[in-house]
Formats: C-alpha cells, sequence, structure tokens
C-alpha cells in the first residue's frame, strides 16, 4: 500500500513539475502523467527514471536560448499532448509488454532516439550552417529536415545519455547500449528524412498543403521503426 501511495506521490509531483516550469501545456501534462504512471506501476522507479533523465534534459535543452529559438522558428509554445503520445506511447507499449518479457532494450532504443531528436532540433537550430538531409542543400535552420553539424554531435549526446542511463538503471550490457546509442542517432535521421520528404520546407509545428505528415507523426513513425529494429537485433543475435 504504501508503495502505491509513494508512486501516486511521484506522478503528481512529476505533473506539478511539468506545468510550473512550462515544460508540458496542461494537455501535454495529462498524457505525460499517464505514460509515466503506466511505466511507473509496470516496471518500477528504475524504468521510470529513464523517462524522467528524457524530461529533464529535454526541458534544458528546450529552454537553451529559448528567446533566439522563438525569432528563427517562431513562437514555440510548451509541448503539447500529441507531441508527447508521439515520444511517449511505444516506450509505455514496451514497459507494459515487460511485465511478461524483457523488452528494456527496445524500451531504452525508443526513448534514445526521442533524446536524440530532441537534442538535435533544439541545438542544430542554433547553427547558422544546416543542410537538407535528402540532397545536402544549404537550407534555412529549423527547417524540417535540416541538419547541421552540431545538430549530429547533439544527437550523438542525446541518444548517449539515455542508452548510458540504461546501462546503469536497467542493467543493459555493453552491447545493449551501444546498439541504443546507434539506434538513437539512427531514428533521429529517419526522422529528418521524413521531415524533409513528407513535412514540406517548414519551420517547427507550422504545417501548409503540402504536408503529409505532422511533426508528431513523425516522431512516432521513427520511434517505432528503431524501437523494432531493436527488437528484431535482440532476437535474432
Amino acid at each position: 500500500m504504501m508503495e502505491i501511495i509513494t508512486d501516486i506521490a511521484i506522478c503528481i509531483a512529476f505533473a506539478v513539475i511539468a506545468l510550473k516550469f512550462k515544460i508540458l501545456d496542461s494537455g501535454g501534462t495529462i498524457f505525460a502523467v499517464i505514460i509515466g504512471a503506466l511505466i511507473l506501476f509496470t516496471k518500477g522507479l528504475s524504468w521510470f527514471a529513464v523517462l524522467l533523465i528524457f524530461l529533464i534534459f529535454g526541458a534544458v535543452v528546450t529552454k537553451y536560448k529559448r528567446n533566439f529559438k522563438r525569432k528563427r522558428l517562431h513562437e514555440r509554445p510548451a509541448r503539447r499532448a500529441m507531441n508527447v503520445i508521439a515520444n511517449g506511447l511505444i516506450p509505455a507499449v514496451m514497459a507494459v509488454f515487460s511485465i511478461r518479457y524483457d523488452f528494456s532494450v527496445p524500451f531504452i532504443a525508443s526513448i534514445s532516439v526521442a533524446m536524440a531528436d530532441t537534442f538535435a532540433s533544439e541545438l542544430g537550430v542554433l547553427s547558422d550552417n544546416a543542410y537538407l538531409i535528402t540532397n545536402l542543400k544549404r537550407i534555412e535552420p529549423g527547417t524540417n529536415g535540416a541538419i547541421s553539424l552540431l545538430g549530429e554531435i547533439a544527437s550523438v549526446f542525446g541518444a548517449g545519455i539515455i542508452s548510458i542511463s540504461g546501462y546503469f538503471l536497467l542493467k543493459l550490457t555493453l552491447y545493449e547500449t551501444i546498439l541504443c546509442i546507434i539506434l538513437g542517432i539512427f531514428g533521429c535521421h529517419i526522422d529528418s528524412l521524413l521531415g524533409a520528404t513528407f513535412q514540406g520546407k517548414y519551420k517547427g509545428n507550422i504545417n501548409g498543403e503540402d504536408t503529409i505528415l505532422t511533426n508528431s507523426d513523425v516522431n512516432l513513425i521513427s520511434v517505432s521503426i528503431a524501437t523494432l529494429i531493436a527488437f528484431i537485433v535482440i532476437e535474432v543475435i
């Protein structure tokens, strides 16, 4: 009973922090709490801690030079419900499946992609030299599908932070940790490729008539692909 009360208190604190520091809007906070609760109640504090690390580091890089990014990308609101679902749905599903099976590697891989993409997009936009991933032509920083040296380095750090957290918190092997880092970076590039191909040449969350996939759609697909690859590799090798 005490453990349940503690878990509920953690979820409440999680929601209060997200709202107080404007990390998420109200809708995003609700879904983040649902996803966090699923992970916390099914797999415990160590798995939830990985999600918390993603939230904290994601908030830090999002707020870093926020005013500059607002001018470059126009106004960026706190992360909304669809963004939270796109990045958190697959990790939550992996946690639930892990009640009976060991899905710790796909779980870490899924969050590794989300973290790599967050770092790449939030820090990469600060670079003045950006290139479209499909043809490497110069393009405005922050445009869908844009990549930069700063963004590439940031994606490695993002994937590394989550994967190394998995090594210590979920007891991944060194091989599994490296795999999650690679898949995090790979998923981030899938995100950029989909963005360049299906989102149109817009900035931030702006969509147009030629937009086939939204930013959240692209996030969900890239996370799903990397997670599936993680599952296949772990099962086959």
